[in-house]
């Protein structure tokens, strides 16, 4: 009996092993993604990753702050020395010789108001072999020269109301109008001295910080010498309010 089973179980085997080898065992295709399909038709497309776009900010325009101009200095004065200059508001022209150090001697005579100015030239400048001027007018705004030989003597000045262009910088210096304008700080010093038969108070003063000693006429509160910066300026011979308008500009001939 037991042979029997046996021999049944070992039949049955043979059978399945029979059938199993009849059926068809199914291939897969493995896609490019790793999926796994019978059809390798049915493997979905592969498309190449495509790099980001990456768009650049547009670049924000730089604007540029401008530097507030500097506050202009305002003028310290004492109170004697303010109304010393206060008095030099009333002069409105002046006629000086004018020594800048280290010259000793002046060479021209300015006629100067707080915007024209006229320089009598002691040594004729030639502008040509043929043409020369003696005399030079400047405009203190506009800062402009023209030239004039003004002498009476034909043989000297064929034309005197021939104009020639000259550089403004070759004869424009600082007048007493300009000084005083440029004083930061001032002070009485309490002594005084004579020049040239006027009675000259002695001021300190600055100009942004800069030191020096000007020497003031008393009553009209014009300055007659100053020492600043290791230099000396002297307005000699100086005539107070008596160049007039006419006296400051090109008179032509008729």
């Amino acid at each position: 009996m037991r042979k029997n089973v046996l021999l049944g179980m070992l039949g049955l085997t043979v059978v399945l092993l029979f059938l199993t080898s009849c059926i068809p065992v199914a291939k897969y295709y493995v896609c490019p993604d790793g999926s796994r399909v019978l059809n390798p038709d049915k493997c979905l497309p592969v498309f190449e990753e495509e790099e980001p776009v990456v768009i650049e900010p547009e670049p924000v325009p730089v604007i540029e702050e401008e530097e507030p101009e500097p506050e202009p200095i305002q003028p310290v004065l004492s109170e004697e020395a303010q109304a010393l200059f206060n008095k030099f508001t009333k002069v409105t022209s002046l006629q000086y010789s004018y020594v800048e150090s280290p010259d000793i001697l002046p060479e021209n005579i300015y006629y100067t108001s707080r915007d024209k100015m006229k320089i009598k030239l002691k040594t004729r400048v030639r502008f040509s072999s043929e043409e020369s001027y003696d005399t030079v007018y400047l405009d203190l705004i506009e800062e402009t020269a023209v030239g004039y030989c003004e002498n009476r003597d034909r043989s000297m000045c064929p034309d005197r109301d021939k104009p020639f262009k000259v550089n403004y910088n070759d004869y424009f210096v600082e007048t007493p109008f300009d000084w005083v304008t440029k004083i930061t700080r001032a002070e009485l010093t309490g002594r005084s001295q004579t020049i040239e038969n006027r009675n000259a108070v002695v001021v300190n003063f600055e100009i942004n910080g800069e030191a020096g000693v000007m020497f003031v006429d008393s009553f009209f509160g014009v300055p007659l010498e100053i020492n600043f910066m290791n230099k000396k300026y002297e307005f000699r011979d100086i005539v107070i309010n008596e160049a007039t308008n006419e006296d400051l500009e090109h008179q032509f001939g008729e």
